[in-house]
Formats: structure tokens, C-alpha cells, sequence
């Protein structure tokens, strides 16, 4: 879960579930796994065009960076941050406060460690549709922008299949949407979304290797 996400609802399902329209229709496409660790794109809104879909690179870089994402990541791996750590890292703090997105998925996934052998779980609603992960995201110098997952800790339906971490993406439903995309929103009201997250029943499934 840490390393991966899932998006395979087609653009229409998104346009119709979601009500959005895409920046760049021709080249969104679905994935049934999003690898993190290869500077993968993944589908945002933005506080800038909180109704238009757009793509960011998964993995957070410095506001205005200049450098290699793949050099940063080796430095702090940014797919992830904590609902702890978000309010006081210096990477992170601006961004939550001016920058928050929403991420695009129909799933993440989890992992148990079986005796020798590690298990891997997919994540999603049931019945399948597309939903929205709470995220933070920064602009580089070069006009890209790079995004990362709020996280916060396993729920108990995650916590039967998952002994390997104790967190999970925190979910942002529709009807809050509009106020976590609002740069006028106080942020007392962010950090209730963040410290409150919304409880939500999954589907989980078991994935071959």
C-alpha cells in the first residue's frame, strides 16, 4: 500500500461517478497497478481546478524544485506522508495549508506477511467505482505537479490482511470535497477531516504476485 495504487475506472465512469471533465482526455488511461516507485502519473484535482482532472507525478518534490525526482527519492521517499507529520515538516506544512489535492483511485493495496511468504491484498469499494484519496501537492519549476498521499492508521476492516503497516490512505468523500478544495477553508477544518477521517467499508481481495 505504500508503494501502490489502483485506478482502473475508464474516463467515461470517471466524467459520469464523479461529475469531472479531463485537462488531458487523450491520455489518461486506466492501471490496474500504480507503481510509485517508477514516477508514475496519477489522475488530481487541484485547489486551482477543483473540477478538472489533471495528472501529477506521484511522489512529492520541493515547491519550485529544479532537480531529479528520482535523485529526491532516494534522499525521503514522498508517496506517503502521516496525518502526524503533515502539520510540522518543513516539506510538507506550506502545502497542506495552500496546495491540497484530491488523488483519483478505485483502490490501494495492502500486505500481509504469511510465515515466509508476503500476501498481496487489493483494496477497493464494493460495488467498484472511483473515489478520492485526501493529498498534498507542490508545483515545480518546470510547470509539473508532483503530489503525495495523506495517510492515516488502519482502519479494523484492513486490519485482518494488513501486518506489515498500521496505516492506510485517508479517504475524502464527495460531499466534503468542495471544502477541502476551498483555499478559503480554515484550517481547523482540515485538521478535523485529517484527524477524524471518514470510516468506510471495502472490498478485499487477494492478488497473485
Amino acid at each position: 500500500m505504500k508503494y501502490s495504487l489502483s485506478n482502473t475506472a475508464s474516463k467515461t465512469l470517471i466524467e459520469e461517478e464523479l461529475g469531472l471533465n479531463f485537462m488531458y482526455p487523450n491520455i489518461y488511461k486506466p492501471k490496474l497497478k500504480i507503481d510509485g516507485r517508477k514516477e508514475q502519473f496519477i489522475s488530481i484535482l487541484t485547489i486551482e481546478e477543483p473540477s478538472i482532472v489533471t495528472q501529477g507525478i506521484w511522489g512529492l518534490l520541493p515547491q519550485n524544485f529544479e532537480g531529479d525526482w528520482k535523485k529526491f527519492q532516494r534522499l525521503k521517499t514522498t508517496l506517503h506522508v502521516s496525518k502526524n507529520d503533515i502539520m510540522h515538516s518543513v516539506l510538507y506544512k506550506e502545502a497542506i495549508e495552500e496546495r491540497r489535492c484530491l488523488i483519483i483511485v478505485t483502490g490501494f493495496y495492502t500486505h500481509h506477511l504469511n510465515g515466509n511468504k508476503v500476501v498481496d491484498y487489493l483494496v477497493e469499494k464494493d460495488p467498484l467505482k472511483p473515489f478520492y484519496l485526501a493529498g498534498i501537492y507542490n508545483v515545480l519549476e518546470d510547470g509539473f505537479v508532483t503530489c503525495s498521499v495523506i495517510n492515516t492508521n488502519a482502519n479494523s476492516s484492513l486490519s485482518s490482511v494488513n501486518n506489515l503497516y498500521e496505516i492506510m490512505p485517508i479517504q475524502i468523500p464527495d460531499i466534503f470535497k468542495k471544502i477541502w478544495l476551498d483555499k478559503e477553508t480554515p484550517m481547523k477544518n482540515i485538521k478535523y477531516l485529517i484527524s477524524k477521517p471518514f470510516l468506510t467499508k471495502f472490498k478485499i481481495q487477494e492478488i497473485a504476485s
